[in-house]
């Protein structure tokens, strides 16, 4: 039997696409963001469909006492901008660029109609809320039934993403992610230097010990 051929990302399926249709060419615009820059405000992710093409995002909704919840954390061929194409939207969820990143946007017209005849772009969209429903899942169930330093352990895994380095990460971004106070994982983080299990620097975590993380988590290898 013939060995499948490689599956393409989205990057990659819309460089073909930007390539072969001027239409879709002409309807983008790239844009580059370093890490901590917001990518984008409420209303402009509520009027443009959104394509990660390199890097990691993070959308997340400020309240009015002016905490940050992490509604989700995207990579490489994440789709957002979901009022774009379905006309719901979040008035106070934001896209903030976790690392330096690459992003393609489409205002909502060209949007709608490039997803009529390209129905890879909507599928795209809906993969993405799939995997933020199951990062909310996820979090629930960490909540529910692990403390702070274990979650953290874990999300510091997540993000070096199998090496042993996480740049670009403030310690706000990870409070933000856990539902915390930046003061709070700075402290634990500090607990976990002084443990030896990782290295602190400006915007960046070296995990010394990845074992040890693992452990902290409460996974017994």
């Amino acid at each position: 039997m013939a060995s499948r051929s490689k599956q393409r990302s989205m990057p990659e399926i819309l460089i073909e696409l930007r390539e072969d249709d001027v239409e879709f060419k002409q309807a983008i615009t790239a844009h580059s963001f370093r890490a901590g820059q917001t990518v984008a405000e409420p209303a402009v992710l509520s009027h443009n469909l959104f394509t990660l093409m390199k890097g990691r995002v993070q959308l997340i909704r400020e309240g009015p006492n002016g905490r940050r919840l992490a509604l989700a954390t995207l990579g490489p061929g994440s789709m957002f901008g979901e009022g774009a194409l379905l006309g719901a939207t979040d008035p106070r969820a934001k896209a903030v660029a976790l690392t330096d990143c690459v992003m393609w946007m489409v205002p909502a017209p060209q949007a709608q109609a490039l997803a009529v005849r390209y129905p890879v772009l909507s599928w795209g969209l809906l993969q993405t809320v799939g995997q933020r429903l199951a990062q909310v899942e996820n979090r629930m169930e960490e909540v529910a039934y692990k403390r702070l330093p274990e979650r953290l352990a874990g999300l510091l895994l997540e993000l070096a993403n199998g090496g042993k380095a996480i740049r670009g990460t403030s310690h706000q971004s990870l409070a933000d992610m856990l539902g915390t106070y930046r003061e709070t994982i700075s402290a634990i983080l500090r607990g976990f230097k002084e443990a030896g299990l990782v290295e602190l620097g400006y915007r960046k975590i070296e995990l010394c010990d990845v074992r040890g993380l693992r452990l902290a988590t409460g996974t017994i290898e």
